[in-house]
């Protein structure tokens, strides 16, 4: 009987090893690159935007850009967060000019296109309302539920500082 025992605790401290061993030896793996290696690190961020709706004033709010999975220069992503119309589209861009534009692009909110125009980010090309110089970012939308009908979008990308947020 007390061979059972013996046997039966050393097999629980034989398979409490294995398993601990088994934990210890599997490599972490990031799931995220580091800012280095994201391709739009430079332009991808919150921005403060003024929103102009068929030529009225729409508020102001904040969109957020960031890189796609495939993690290139060609394409990123604009988000509202749906604090607007609703505008998370994937949009062409051209880094090196840093233009973006493009046709009949899904809207992922709510399943309708976006035409995004005119998309322009100038390297300090804004004074936030603390004082500093960052970028800034304009473009048109036109959404194909309400075609014809044009939201305008300009301002600097975000601080983060209480003065320079909406």
């Amino acid at each position: 009987m007390n061979n059972t025992i013996f046997l039966k605790r050393f097999s629980y401290l034989l398979l409490s090893f294995a398993l601990l061993v088994s934990f210890v030896s599997c490599e972490e793996v990031e799931s995220e690159p580091d800012a280095s290696e994201i391709a739009i690190d430079d332009i991808r961020g919150t921005w403060v935007v003024d929103m102009v709706y068929n030529g009225d004033a729409a508020g102001t709010n904040t969109i957020v850009i960031y890189n796609t999975g495939a993690n290139d220069t060609n394409a990123m992503w604009i988000d509202d967060l749906e604090h607007s119309w609703g505008l998370k589209a994937k949009v062409p861009l051209n880094y090196e000019a840093l233009t973006f534009s493009g046709a009949d692009l899904d809207e992922l909110y709510y399943g309708v296109t976006v035409t995004i125009s005119e998309g322009v980010i100038v390297k300090d090309g804004a004074t936030t309302p603390s004082g500093d110089v960052v970028d800034s970012i304009s473009f048109k939308a036109e959404f194909s539920d309400i075609p014809g009908e044009i939201w305008e979008y300009s301002g600097y990308k975000s601080t983060a500082k209480i003065a320079d947020l909406p």
